[in-house]
Formats: C-alpha cells, sequence, structure tokens
C-alpha cells in the first residue's frame, strides 16, 4: 500500500476488472486488494495536502480537452513477477501523461525507479514466478479485450485508494 497522502492520476478500466475477476479470485495474493483494473496517467502525483481549487481547474481543463479513447488490451506480457497489458494504440496515453507533465514538470513516473515504463494495465505485481506464468497464460485466454476509456480519476491514498476527483474526456 502507498504511503498515507500519497495521490494518482489514473484512467479505470471497468471492463478489464470484469474480465480479471476470475484471476482475483484464483490468485488474491497476487492481485493488488482495493485498486480498479486501471492506466496510470501519472503516480505519484501532487502531495494530497497540495490538492487545491487550482490544481483541480488545471486537471479538469487538461481533461476535458481529451477525447473518449477506445483501446484494445490485446496482449498479456509478463516481467518476473510483474503482469501487465500494453494498450493498443498507445501514444495517445503517453501524450496524456506528458500533457499532465508539462503544468508539473517536477513529478516524474514512479519516481524514475523504471527506465522504460509504457502505459499498462497492472495484473499482478510481486507475484511468484510460477503463479506470473499462469496468470499470464490465463489472461492471455481472455484477450483481446477492446475498452472504452472515457474519465480519469484523481485518486487519494488514506488507508485505501478513495476517489478524490472524477474528470470526464469530452474533447471531440
Amino acid at each position: 500500500m502507498p504511503r498515507e497522502g500519497r495521490t494518482g492520476l489514473v484512467v479505470p478500466v471497468p471492463a478489464a476488472d470484469e474480465a480479471l475477476a476470475p484471476l482475483v479470485e484464483r490468485y488474491p495474493q497476487a492481485v493488488r486488494e482495493g485498486v480498479p483494473a486501471h492506466l496510470s496517467v501519472l503516480y505519484p502525483f501532487l502531495a494530497a495536502e497540495d490538492l487545491d481549487t487550482g490544481v483541480v481547474t488545471t486537471l479538469r481543463t487538461l481533461f476535458d480537452r481529451q477525447p473518449p479513447l477506445r483501446v484494445v488490451l490485446e496482449r498479456c506480457h509478463r516481467r518476473g513477477g510483474f503482469v501487465y497489458l500494453l494498450p493498443d494504440p498507445i501514444d495517445p496515453l503517453r501524450e496524456l501523461t506528458e500533457a499532465v507533465r508539462r503544468h508539473w514538470p517536477e513529478l516524474v513516473p514512479y519516481e524514475g525507479r523504471y527506465d522504460v515504463l509504457e502505459p499498462h494495465v497492472t495484473v499482478a505485481m510481486g507475484a511468484e514466478e510460477g503463479t506470473a506464468a499462469a496468470m499470464r497464460r490465463e489472461v492471455a485466454e481472455s484477450v483481446p479485450l477492446t475498452v472504452e476509456l472515457d474519465e480519469a480519476w484523481l485518486v487519494v491514498s488514506r488507508q485505501r485508494w478513495q476517489l478524490h476527483e472524477r474528470f470526464a474526456f469530452r474533447g471531440q
């Protein structure tokens, strides 16, 4: 669980939650509890105490310009105990992260811990190798999955992830 007061900007992917539900039942130790399926736009974002009306207004303006997106989660990937789905096309999601970072250039995705990190839907983190391999095989049977992305969420960690604000994609 992230530190108390951490925040993130995510794009929820409810259709992926539905598709991944059987895995949550079979591998509860490997799937993050309390976090719906999502594509991260920027994590960590600002500290919770820095979320003021100016921040929310800037985000609302930015996301208002974003048209809804249709992506396909076509293949399941695995790196060690990390199992994930990559969206196609991926560029609009990269551009969304960069648009946010133009307003807050000091914020680095995942605090720079990873050399290259593509927008992705996390299936499992820190799973044992055998479990991760089995999960990847099972997820591979559930894709491709075409999903509509039409909003972003600002979430805050307060003992668990909580929705702070929703931003609809309204662009044409």
